[in-house]
């Protein structure tokens, strides 16, 4: 297992952890507020808690298989999806 399919993963696991945080604030929200938007957020941070578990385990998997060269773009989109989580962080959070 390469460096670049490490990151891969390290990222992914910082995301989920993150996205665990998010999950219990809104929950913790949705029982005071039970709202359309409330539920939205809720099923929003489970499908992007998923994703980011199985791209967890896809890299993992991939890291034993494929060529080096793969991880790298790789790596940028994981990269751009953590920029993402983050402005969906800072958004929500505002």
């Amino acid at each position: 297992m390469g460096p670049l399919w490490l990151t891969n993963i390290v990222i992914s696991i910082l995301i989920v952890i993150g996205l665990l945080y998010s999950l219990r604030n809104y929950l913790l929200t949705r029982r005071l507020a039970r709202t359309k938007f409330t539920n939205s957020l809720v099923a929003l941070t489970a499908i992007f808690l998923i994703q980011n578990m199985y791209a967890a385990y896809m890299f993992y998997m991939l890291s034993w298989s494929e060529r080096p060269e793969i991880a790298y773009p790789l790596l940028m989109l994981n990269i751009l999806g953590l920029a993402g989580f983050s402005i969906f962080i800072y958004l929500s959070r505002a």
